[in-house]
């Protein structure tokens, strides 16, 4: 069984212009422990991201007004380049519940389980991913 249990307290910046949906995404992740903060658009995240240095993570919907998920986890990662991105997304062609990546950048399908989030942002919080910073398994 995966170990959920709060770790060591880290910044998650979370992302989707569905209000709903991110407050759902921000309680599911404060139950590990981490300072969650919390953007409705792109614009906001970037600000956010460029005001905080220590983001340990970011969480964004693929699909949003403005530039998408893609193109903000590209700016992000020149703002933070170790801290691994995940795009949670119904458009992106992956199975229900599967983590994939696109371009580097790990995909999580909806609909998906809190279980599921909770798995996927761990492993990748861990590095047991190909998240590395200079693209290394």
């Amino acid at each position: 069984m995966t170990d959920f249990s709060p770790g060591e307290a880290e910044t998650l910046l979370v992302v989707d212009d569905d209000e709903a949906i991110r407050k759902l995404e921000v309680r599911i992740l404060s139950k590990l422990g981490h300072k969650v903060l919390e953007a409705g658009s792109p614009m906001e995240a970037m600000q956010l991201a460029a005001a905080t240095p220590a983001i340990r993570l970011l969480l964004t919907d693929f699909s949003m007004p403005g530039f998408n998920g893609l193109e903000l986890a590209r700016r992000f990662r020149a703002v933070h380049p170790k801290a691994p991105v995940l795009m949670v997304s119904g458009a992106v062609p992956v199975l229900d519940g599967e983590t994939r990546e696109l371009e580097g950048f790990a995909v999580l399908a909806k609909p998906f389980t809190s279980v599921d989030l909770l798995r996927t942002v761990r492993t990748l919080m861990d590095g047991s991913t190909s998240q590395a910073a200079d693209g290394s398994p």
